[in-house]
């Protein structure tokens, strides 16, 4: 046996009867610097990480927490890095209940809004504070009206006898529903659950916004609770009458003009019909509130004066043809309104039924008959916007479309006359 074996196997004799063994090296761990945030150290002792942000987060102790691994360091090191950029020092000044409430605000932000907890607490100072008034609906809607009847009689554009009608109706819904929610707290859904269940049209919701517009501009609320956009209009042209239609329409409101309901209600529609077909003049707005000694026939241009406050804010007088004038002294009565108000629904229902066009009566027809009829013949897009008052291009484009092939109906139309035509 050679001597370098006789010294391993007196070696390992040794080892196992003094349990001698051989000395392990222990490599030190490098210390982890994350600039400018904290250095993350393992301290040998317990076999831990410790994260040591000294006084970098401007505390007056120092910031030190231990962690069973490196990686449970490493992410706390990133906590308090994005935390020094969001909300600087001042974030590490707070109690530990009042870093969880932060951070639970801090989430909640992220379905609003409001891009730091600051904003949010300004304004709810603003908005939500001791000095806010708490303004229900109802009674928002019953200062915007007085604000409107108070324009209307300074006689202002935008607060005509229609206009606030249509608020009284609109506004009126919200009133009755919502009235005792606070205008602050009201949204959109609150409406919206309504009008579904009712099968409201969205666009009525949106002819509510300039309740809320007021609202704004006295500083109830930041902005408009309403949201909704109104709905799409399909683009189609407008309905008109067959020619077929408008003749046996006119022929009925002549030949009907003495027949009386049961309780002695004359019919006497031909007026309203004739100035609704050649003057398109609005069936609610002007024809409803005009008067004979609004109409003048006896001059070289015959006309019918429309007031201003009927609708746009803009009185006009619409040319009355020839052949109009001739249906108009038919009339037998020819004083007072032109279109007798009671029971006025009831005796139209009847024309239409008369004359069969109960079915094919579509909102405005007789305004968009005329219309169409006129471009037909004259081919001039302005003439028609004076003769109607305040239409918009959209509405505009529909009467061309619909009048661009309608020369010899429309001959036809404005040279009507029933002792000469047959009738």
């Amino acid at each position: 046996m050679s001597l370098r074996c006789q010294f391993s196997l007196l070696f390992n004799t040794l080892s196992t009867t003094f349990n001698i063994m051989p000395k392990l090296v222990n490599k030190k761990r490098k210390n982890i610097v994350i600039e400018g945030i904290c250095t993350i150290r393992h301290i040998e002792k317990n076999d831990k990480w410790e994260v040591d942000a000294g006084l970098k987060l401007g505390g007056t102790k120092k910031h030190r927490k231990r962690f069973k691994s490196l990686s449970d360091a490493k992410l706390h090191s990133e906590q308090l890095k994005v935390k020094l950029r969001n909300q600087g020092k001042n974030a590490f000044k707070l109690s530990t209940a009042q870093q969880v409430d932060a951070e639970q605000a801090l989430k909640a932000l992220k379905k609003t809004k409001f891009t730091t907890l600051l904003h949010a607490v300004e304004f709810a100072q603003r908005y939500a504070g001791e000095h806010v008034t708490d303004m229900t609906i109802a009674e928002l809607v019953q200062e915007f009206r007085e604000m409107k009847e108070t324009e209307r009689r300074h006689n202002l554009r935008g607060a005509s006898e229609a206009t606030l009608l249509e608020y009284k109706y609109r506004h009126g819904l919200l009133a009755d529903h919502f009235g005792q929610i606070l205008v602050r707290e009201f949204t959109e859904e609150h409406f919206k659950n309504l009008y579904e269940a009712k099968n409201y049209s969205p666009n009525l919701l949106n002819k509510t916004k300039t309740l809320f517009n007021y609202a704004i501009k006295k500083g109830l609320i930041p902005e408009n609770p309403i949201k909704l956009d109104s709905p799409k209009k399909k683009i189609s042209p407008p309905t008109i009458f067959q020619d077929s239609e408008w003749k046996k329409l006119v022929l009925t409101a002549i030949n009907s003009q003495d027949h009386r309901f049961t309780k002695g209600e004359a019919i006497d529609l031909l007026a309203y019909i004739v100035l609704g077909l050649w003057c398109g003049l609005r069936p609610n707005a002007e024809l409803e509130r005009l008067q004979w000694n609004d109409i003048d026939l006896k001059t070289n241009e015959p006309s019918v004066f429309i007031h201003e406050e009927w609708k746009v804010r803009q009185s006009r007088r619409v040319d009355i043809p020839q052949c109009a004038v001739n249906l108009l002294n038919k009339c037998k009565n020819k004083s007072g309104f032109i279109a007798y108000p009671k029971n006025l629904r009831k005796r139209l229902d009847w024309l239409k039924k008369e004359a069969g066009v109960a079915e094919s009566w579509a909102p405005d027809i007789m305004r968009h008959t005329f219309a169409s009829m006129h471009y037909g013949l004259n081919n001039d897009k302005n003439a028609i916007a004076n003769q109607l008052g305040h239409v918009g291009q959209n509405v505009l484009s529909h009467y061309i479309n619909n009048g661009i092939k309608m020369k010899d109906r429309a001959k036809e139309f404005f040279s009507f006359n029933p002792d000469y035509n047959g009738q």
